[in-house]
């Protein structure tokens, strides 16, 4: 690998005095005065060395010595500014697409500079010392590769051209060089401390098959990480995987990311393949990897303290992009009639309400069907949209109350305007609007809005009530207030179906069991 259309080193210029700054003792002098507090400045004058350092004719080990001083500080600024951006859903605000460009130009900047020394490097025969370099240059090159392609992931937007080449022809270097399998040491690592080129390369190929576009912001360093645990039980191969139906090949002549297919009589002499079968089968064994008791969907980040089990949808969730199922939203759009949705819980809960009245006239926005399973639109408000969003939708030519229920599953934003594609999973066919109250509130309580349909599997009918409250359980005991009537309901099969929503499936109650359960009460004179 002599070049990169990526990876454009600028043209350098000599400034000794300007070299002298770039020393151990005045660099660590500089990271020590950086004005942390203040994170936008911090960022500004981080951003203005690394362009900086970049122009300046350095030799390789002092380059890379002053960037291992400076990694540290890298990746502190790097994850404020992830934070930032996946704060809100979509579209991002302007601000948000500013910060996304600084972010991208820094890390464009840190891994241009490593790659300088790769080139320096593998251009001739260096030594034992040096060699340990081209190790750590390539691995942090591909890490840093990586990178920018996951804020990109993270913003929706497509990857941009020479990257995925640029990934491929990285790791054929690291091959080529015998330094693929070299561990170096690595503080972005969340298990181990040391990491491979190899390694990195695989984390990216399965980050990618796991598509993003049906994860949610805050699920990506979740994912990552899960990934360096499982890293180890795939390989990558010149042949095609007699285990596996279905190959997940990698075109390392191509500007393109891993993909399936099932024609076996495909062959490529620059074709390379993903070995998963061993992934396959230590899969088969989900309580290693997963739990059931966390909620995917939770508003809480429950699993901040617990990176080493996935939420079991979650885990399913990555199993099947990783057997090659492709995420698709249902087949909701044949028609491809325009729609009208509505997203949340309580604009879905007013248009069904008879009583709406003219409020109805703001809760709905006018979405296309782009496919037979995806809507899109030109979205006003930033945020508005997220994976897991609860959704309610309507035919343009159908009554306002007439709407079909469902999560989005995924979003996709083919250019960096508002303009949204979304698909959706459909819960039910038709909602209605109720309220409830807990059994024993006082009469004056005030009813909380939430949402309740019924399924029919032969001649067993179900009913089930959605809420965004994560505070009742199985077993609580709830009066709804239904129409004109009002009936006390018991919960059970608590489950997280959207982001803050949860279902239960729900059970009318008699009166009189209510009557006499309320009389089993405490002595009042303790």
């Amino acid at each position: 690998m002599k070049n990169s259309f990526f990876l454009v080193i600028p043209n350098q210029k000599h400034d000794p005095d300007l070299l002298s700054s770039f020393a151990e003792a005045s660099l660590t002098q500089w990271i020590t005065e950086l004005p942390t507090a203040n994170p936008g400045l911090s960022t500004r004058l981080f951003h203005d060395l690394l362009i900086e350092m970049n122009e300046l004719s350095m030799p390789a080990q002092k380059r890379l010595d002053a960037l291992e001083l400076l990694r540290h500080n890298f990746l502190n600024i790097e994850d404020y500014l992830r934070a930032r951006l996946i704060q809100t859903g979509f579209p991002k605000s302007t601000n948000d697409r500013k910060i996304m460009d600084v972010l991208i130009s820094m890390e464009k900047q840190f891994t241009i500079a490593y790659w300088m020394i790769v080139r320096e490097l593998t251009r001739r025969d260096v030594g034992w010392l040096q060699g340990k370099n081209t190790a750590l240059a390539i691995q942090r090159t591909i890490r840093g590769l990586s990178s920018i392609v996951v804020t990109f992931y993270i913003m929706n937007t497509p990857v941009p051209d020479w990257i995925w080449i640029d990934l491929h022809s990285l790791y054929r270097l690291s091959v080529k060089v015998k330094k693929d399998t070299t561990k170096v040491a690595d503080e972005a690592c969340t298990l181990g401390k040391t990491s491979t080129a190899e390694d990195c390369y695989k984390q990216i190929l399965l980050f990618s098959l796991a598509d993003p576009s049906g994860l949610m912001q805050k699920e990506f360093r979740q994912i990552y990480n899960f990934i360096e645990k499982i890293n180890s039980l795939v390989r990558i191969e010149s042949h095609e995987v007699d285990e596996q139906d279905i190959q997940c090949a990698i075109l390392m002549d191509e500007d393109s990311a891993p993909f399936f297919y099932t024609d076996h009589k495909t062959t490529d002499s620059a074709m390379m393949y993903l070995d998963l079968s061993r992934l396959y089968k230590a899969c088969g064994q989900p309580d290693k990897f997963c739990s059931e008791k966390e909620p995917r969907y939770s508003p809480i980040d429950l699993q901040r303290h617990k990176a080493d089990k996935l939420p079991a949808e979650l885990f399913h969730y990555l199993l099947e992009r990783w057997q090659g199922k492709p995420l698709q939203g249902a087949t909701l759009f044949n028609d491809r009639l325009d729609r009208f949705i509505a997203i949340g819980l309580e604009p879905t809960h007013c248009l069904q309400n008879s009583n709406a009245g003219e409020e109805q006239e703001n809760l709905e926005i006018a979405t296309q069907s782009s496919s037979d399973r995806a809507l899109s639109c030109q979205f006003e408000t930033p945020g508005i949209l997220s994976i897991g969003s609860l959704v309610s939708c309507r035919r343009n030519d159908a009554p306002v109350n007439l709407r079909l229920l469902g999560v989005v599953c995924k979003i996709t934003l083919p250019k960096q305007d508002n303009k949204l594609i979304f698909e959706l999973n459909i819960i039910a066919p038709q909602s209605f609007a109720v309220s409830y109250v807990n059994i024993d509130a006082p009469a004056d309580a005030e009813p909380q809005k939430a949402l309740l349909y019924a399924t029919k599997e032969g001649d067993k009918e179900k009913s089930f009530i959605i809420m965004d409250s994560f505070l009742f359980k199985d077993g609580d005991v709830l009066r709804i207030f239904l129409n004109q009537e009002n009936f006390p309901i018991i919960l059970r099969e608590r489950k997280n179906i959207g982001l803050g929503y949860w279902q239960f499936e729900c059970r009318r109650l008699a009166e009189k069991t209510i009557a006499s359960d309320k009389k089993k009460k405490g002595y009042d004179f303790i």
